[in-house]
Order: C-alpha cells, then structure tokens, then sequence
C-alpha cells in the first residue's frame, strides 16, 4: 500500500488532499450525531443527580417527621437557671415540680506534709489505693515526691486517681512542696483509702512511705483531707435525692436535672421552680422546616422540567415521564386527605401549609400557632402516624431511590447508552480504516496509472515533434 505522503507522486494530482475530504465526509455525520447523543445522555446524568440530591434532602427531614415521639418533644424550664438546668424527653409529665440544691458533687483530695523540694525522698514500699470500688497495687522504688507522683499515675491506678505537685510557701518565708491525690470522679463512692507497706517495716508513723497513709476512721492517718467525696443532693417537692454527679437522671421521670450551685437557703427560702411544657417551637420548626425543604425539591423540579415560553428554553428533563410521575406521586400524596383515625387534622391547609406560585408551598404562622394551641398531638399523628403525610412520602422517595426504584433503573439506562455510544465510535473508526485502505489502493493504481498515461503522452508528443522536424527540415531542402 503507498503511504499518505507517496499518494500523487506518479500523476501530480493532490490525492492526499482528496482522500481526506472523503474521510471526513464519511465521519462528521456519524461523529456529530454521536458527540450530540453523549451531550444530551451526560446532561440527562447530571440533571438525574440533582433530582436525587434533593430528593435524598427531603428525605432527611422526612425522618425526622416519621417518628411520633418527635412531635411529643417536652420543654423543661428552670426558675433559676444559675441554680439548675433541665430537660425532658417525651415520657415526661406535664407540671411544676419544686425543686432546692442541698449540694454539689465533691471529689476526693488528699495532701501530704511539706517536703523540700520535689526531689525529696519520701520513701519505698508498696501503695494498696482504693477508689471507685477497685484496689490497685502500687510499688514505689523511686523515693522521691517525684518518683511517687509518677509511680502512680503511670500505674492502673492512674485510672481513678491523679497525683500532683504544688510548691507553696512554707509560711516562714521559704517553699515547700506538697503531694496531691485526687479522684477523678466525683460522689462519696469515689472517696480514696491509701495504705501502705512500707519498706521500713513500720505502716503507720509518720517517716517513710507511711507519709502517704490514709484510711477512714485511722487515727494514725498522715495524709490531709483538702475536699470531701461527697455526693451531690437536691430536693424534689421536699424529698431528698442524691447523685455521684450533679446530674439527676429520671429522678422524676423522663426528666434529667443538672445541679449548678447549691441554693442559698434551702430550708427557709422558697424553692426552685421546674415546668415541663410542650415543646410548642419544635414542631413549630419541624413543620417549617418541612416547607422549606419540599420548596427545595420543588424548585428543582421546576427548573429541570419547566419550559420557557419566552425564551423557548427547555428543563433539561422536560417532558421525562419517570420525573413527572415521581412529580404526579409526590403531589398526590401532598394534597390527598390523611386518615389520621378521627384526628383534628387531615390536609397541609389546616396547618396553616398551602400552595403558592409555581407549586411552592407558603406558611401561615398564625394559623399554624392556633392548631398547636388547640390540638397539639394531632399534629404529630397527622404526620408520623400509621398513615400519616412523613410516612407516605417516606416511604415513596425510599423506594425512588433505592436500588430497584425508578430513578436507579434509569441511570442503568444512561450507562447503557453511553456504551452503546463507544461502541458505535468503534465501529466509526473501523469503517473508516476500511474506507481509507480500500480508497487509499485505489488512489494508488490510479496514481500509477495516470503516470504512466502522461509517460506514454509525453513519448507520443516527442515523436510527434520529431516527426515534424524531419518533415521541416526535408521541406527546406527541396525549397533550396
């Protein structure tokens, strides 16, 4: 085969350029149709995404409207929040209840005696330190402050307890320092007893590792008690009730208390207050929320399947059936009366909800004050109940987007198209390689030919003048 560049060599004509031109006629009606079908595919990808964004969207805030103990949401308020904070989950009772801090939670400190630095001995031994209901064994080999400082805290006591170092004046003009054990938790289960075997032989004085000796009701304790273990203690309607923490769970129920500063006068002066209501704004913003996002998805379906009369521009889903019957389900759900078993409320409208321009939903604050007012917990059946409006759209858009749902089988759709695309570039280029091969051999026989036809012409045109020379030139001779 004569390559591209050989084409024309033979007979002058410029046959590469006319080899191209037929290629390419061959090509762009086939190219561009493909190139445009992979525009509108990929665009139709694209626009599927953004459905499913939104849709995925409105099902966030679909969940939260499913579950009826949503809309049964309690507020617990606080007479004195410097005193105490509350709050109440569904399964508390609507009231006020009487409410006195008798005491915070305390943690357990200890400190030793003064030492002359850090670095001074205390002494060697065995450490037995109970807190949180656990004994653990502690060895101290290094003798120093220090040396005990960190043998307890790198040891599985270090998990209940912290040892510190505070240098302090000593009160005659110099330092001193002082070892410091404290629980890391609160409440008098968490109280800590130290033992110890001291290396000296004798546990109890007051040299050696017997320095850090504390048990309860030991007169021979050497160790100083700096804060109690105490449990925190609160009154509800005058009964006591106490807690390792300042936190107060289900003490009364579905509700947790937390204690931030014991009262002034809890005996004589009045108490605290604490009110469990309805959680009158959480609904309030739940059905808000609801509007706004569902305005979302509206707008999203609007721009990709509107058409513009003025501009006669399209959506690029315009005119997809799959997204107007996922439009068309949505709405019919939307506007359908809700069978809430004889409750107050069965349409979006009596909530204050209605339609708009464009489909977009409005809400009318009023309106939907006044249904919270007057029948509270039908808002939550409305939505959330067996039948309610969440459940429904819920369950729709979960099957939409689910791995057999509509939009799903679609994208299937769409990556089939674009194979079928590739495919179709393949076979392009294929029949063009057999076009240019087959036109290429016949361009050159031609090219051989031609050539061999201007060789004969220019033989032909040499005898010819040749011919006519002789005639001349005898011509001439007989005139002389």
């Amino acid at each position: 085969m004569a390559s591209v560049s050989s084409l024309g060599i033979n007979s002058g004509l410029d046959l590469n350029s006319i080899l191209k031109e037929i290629l390419e006629a061959e090509r762009a009606p086939t190219a561009n149709r493909l190139d445009l079908r992979e525009a509108e595919t990929q665009a139709s990808i694209s626009a599927y995404g953004s459905l499913k964004s939104a849709l995925a969207e409105f099902q966030t805030i679909l969940k939260d409207l499913t579950a009826l103990s949503e809309f049964q949401d309690r507020q617990a308020t606080s007479s004195n929040s410097e005193i105490f904070t509350a709050s109440a989950d569904s399964s508390a009772a609507l009231g006020t209840t009487n409410i006195n801090v008798l005491n915070l939670a305390g943690g357990h400190r200890l400190v030793s005696g003064g030492f002359s630095s850090p670095e001074s001995d205390i002494g060697t031994g065995t450490l037995t330190i109970e807190a949180g209901g656990s004994v653990y064994n502690v060895d101290i080999s290094d003798a120093s402050v220090s040396g005990v400082k960190d043998a307890i805290n790198n040891s599985a006591a270090g998990e209940k307890v912290t040892a510190n170092i505070i240098t302090v004046d000593d009160g005659l003009g110099g330092l001193e320092s002082k070892l410091v054990i404290s629980a890391k938790e609160t409440g008098a289960a968490n109280a800590i007893e130290i033992s110890v075997a001291d290396d000296d032989g004798i546990d109890d004085d007051a040299s050696g590792l017997s320095q850090l000796l504390f048990e309860s009701g030991n007169g021979n304790n050497r160790l100083t008690e700096i804060a109690e273990a105490v449990d925190a203690q609160i009154t509800i309607d005058g009964f006591t009730v106490s807690s390792a923490t300042n936190e107060f769970k289900d003490a009364i129920e579905g509700v947790t208390i937390t204690a931030l500063k014991a009262s002034e006068d809890p005996i004589n002066n009045p108490p605290e207050t604490l009110t469990v209501s309805l959680n009158k704004t959480a609904v309030q913003g739940k059905v808000s929320s609801f509007v706004t996002v569902f305005n979302g998805l509206k707008s999203t379906l609007n721009q990709l399947t509107g058409y513009n009369v003025e501009t006669g521009e399209a959506g690029l889903l315009n005119g997809d059936a799959t997204v107007r019957t996922i439009e068309r389900q949505i709405e019919r759900i939307l506007y359908d009366a809700v069978d809430t078993d004889g409750g107050a409320y069965n349409h979006l409208a009596q909530l204050g909800v209605t339609t708009g321009d464009n489909g977009l939903l409005t809400l009318d604050q009023e309106t939907l004050d006044a249904a919270i007012a007057e029948n509270f917990d039908d808002i939550g059946e409305f939505f959330a109940g067996d039948n309610g409006l969440a459940k429904q759209l819920d369950d729709l858009v979960t099957d939409v987007l689910s791995g057999s749902g509509v939009i799903n089988v679609r994208e299937e759709g769409f990556d089939e198209t674009l194979q079928e695309i590739e495919d179709d570039r393949i076979d392009l280029a294929q029949r063009l390689a057999a076009i240019e091969e087959r036109t290429r051999q016949q361009f050159a026989a031609l090219d051989i030919l031609i050539g061999q036809l201007n060789s004969t012409g220019d033989f032909l045109l040499q005898q010819l003048n040749n011919t006519s020379n002789i005639i001349n030139n005898n011509t001439n001779s007989n005139d002389r």
